[in-house]
């Protein structure tokens, strides 16, 4: 009876400790560190995609960087924007926005359903560095940003989220958080005499995006500025979004 009552004692013992050991593991991951900043699930550079199973640092195209909130707000002040709201200019009539460009009208027509074929649109305004018109299109489990010429009414490009242009002119960074796999989305792209060209495509596996999309933004200093969660912290216990944020920023590498 006291063998056995021994290796009850030691059962349980290691039972606590494992647990123990989990928890300690899950509570470091809600708060972020340095090293947990540039592990990526895939690359995506020339229309080639990498996987990897284990922790993959990227190595190239940026430097990330936790900071505090007080140099976030500080940077918040001197963010750069080429978006002009001017939402009212277009109003959306009947379900139809309509945007006349120079060589043709071009429109977007809501269509409400509950099935896969669902559209909404919504007029975000322009983006004079690119001569754009910028449209918001929400679909059954999918959105994305438009931009249509201002002259040809063609559509330019395609982006999956917010095209933030740096101070620059130079680059833009699309960048959010994807619920389905708890990651960080990120697209980077150059801009060369109005010509936009992909550079790479990334999901960062440790940490995503938390705010609202003007919460994030490039500053005069050339970096790219936005609040973080951890990925296992994205979600309170109630339900809503994780509101303890870290403070991260990115700098494009030469």
């Amino acid at each position: 009876m006291k063998i056995k009552a021994n290796l009850t004692v030691l059962v349980l013992f290691l039972v606590h400790f494992i647990l123990a050991q989990n928890d300690n593991i899950n509570t470091a991951k809600k708060i972020l560190v340095a090293p947990d900043l540039n592990v990526i699930t895939y690359l995506t550079e020339n229309d080639s995609t990498i996987y990897y199973n284990e922790d993959e640092p990227l190595t190239k195209y940026f430097h990330l960087e936790l900071i505090d909130q007080k140099r976030y707000n500080t940077q918040k002040k001197k963010a750069v924007s080429f978006l002009l709201t001017n939402t009212t200019v277009h109003k959306k009539v009947n379900g139809t926005i309509t945007l006349p460009c120079q060589k043709k009208t071009v429109t977007f027509t809501d269509l409400p359903s509950q099935e896969e074929t669902h559209r909404m649109y919504e007029y975000i305004g322009e983006i004079t560095v690119l001569n754009s018109h910028v449209v918001y299109g929400m679909y059954w489990e999918d959105y994305d940003y438009k931009l249509i010429d201002k002259t040809s009414g063609e559509e330019i490009k395609v982006f999956v989220d917010f095209p933030n242009i740096s101070a620059d002119k130079q680059k833009i960074l699309c960048l959010g958080a994807n619920v389905y796999e708890n990651t960080a989305d990120l697209d980077f792209y150059t801009i060369d005499k109005k010509k936009i060209v992909q550079k790479m495509n990334a999901a960062f596996k440790y940490w995503m995006p938390a705010g609202d999309s003007n919460d994030m933004f490039w500053s005069t200093d050339g970096y790219f500025y936005l609040p973080v969660v951890a990925s296992t912290n994205y979600w309170k216990p109630d339900g809503n979004l994780n509101d303890q944020w870290q403070y991260l920023r990115i700098k494009p590498l030469p």
